[in-house]
């Protein structure tokens, strides 16, 4: 019989971090984007020279500016479970712009209330999120980012514009065939070899003095390891799930500006930031000048080690 290797579920817990609560198990991202951003430009494994053990699993805040127009706009990578700190610093790295574009699938001018969604059923993946979460001591980016502050703007497709087009696209079967086709390439001697090795690191983080720790660091390392295997996974040439959705924040993106808005932060979710880079910098004339990290999970008890 058959046996598909561990290495593709971690693939899915890579696409869960990386995804909003409110969409589907699945996304798919323009094939060109990634040949000149890639994933890692904007999520990364912190590991000191000569540590064995990672300190931290970062996102960026990735700088983009307009000399000619004095404007610029910031790229700031969301994994959607992590530690409560980052989410509180987010929220203080957010008061500085003029306005923080953000995305959820939902009608124009709708923001988040943990107050009014708390009762309501989660969707399969804002379950596995929460799943993950718990598991890995980790806290839920809706439960702690403030979508009511005055400066954050919805930008994304509504509900009933996005069904439209990802039915329309063929997203989801396209998703289905690739991970079907690598769960096949991924079924040899090798294979079963990584899968038993990621068997025992998962088996021994249960027995470790801090299980959620020693989880966590697992997960995060090999998630950054499959990077490459998920991006061929949601690979395709455009997507609504990808594609149309940064067409609309873009979309916001040129009318906050053309209202003066010189200060701009697009948050979103680190699978769409490649695509948002080349954008910035075809469609927008912008220029990468930087990039600053945030702490997303901690991966160390010793405060000082994290860098």
């Amino acid at each position: 019989m058959k046996r598909y290797c561990l290495p593709g579920l971690l693939t899915f817990l890579l696409l869960a971090t990386l995804l909003p609560a409110t969409l589907l198990p699945a996304t798919l991202v323009a094939a060109d984007a990634k040949q000149d951003h890639a994933f890692t430009d904007f999520i990364r494994i912190s590991k000191p020279e000569g540590q064995r053990l990672p300190v931290s699993y970062d996102t960026a805040v990735a700088r983009f500016v307009d000399e000619k127009n004095n404007a610029e706009v910031h790229l700031v990578g969301a994994v959607h479970i992590g530690d409560k700190e980052y989410y509180l610093e987010l929220n203080e790295i957010f008061k500085k712009y003029d306005a923080v574009l953000f995305e959820l699938v939902a009608d124009e001018g709708v923001k988040p209330d943990r107050e009014k969604t708390s009762g309501e059923s989660p969707s399969m993946l804002s379950a596995l999120q929460s799943g993950m979460g718990t598991a890995l001591a980790l806290e839920h980016q809706l439960d702690h980012i403030n979508y009511r502050a005055g400066n954050m703007i919805h930008a994304d497709l509504s509900p009933a514009e996005f069904a439209r087009r990802v039915s329309e696209r063929g997203d989801l079967v396209q998703m289905f065939y690739r991970a079907m086709i690598l769960g096949a390439k991924k079924s040899g001697g090798d294979a079963q070899k990584e899968e038993l090795r990621m068997q025992g690191r998962l088996l021994g983080s249960f027995f470790a003095a801090d299980p959620a720790l020693s989880l966590k660091r697992v997960l995060a390392e090999e998630m950054i390891n499959q990077l490459d295997e998920a991006g061929w996974v949601i690979g395709g040439e455009g997507s609504a799930i990808i594609t149309d959705r940064n067409d609309a924040a873009l979309q916001v993106l040129r009318r906050e500006l053309e209202n003066g808005k010189k200060k701009i932060a697009i948050f979103y979710g680190a699978a769409h930031l490649p695509e948002f880079a080349k954008s910035l910098e075809n469609d927008f004339q912008m220029k990468k000048t930087g990039v600053d990290w945030v702490i997303a999970w901690d991966l160390t008890r010793d405060q000082s080690a994290r860098k």
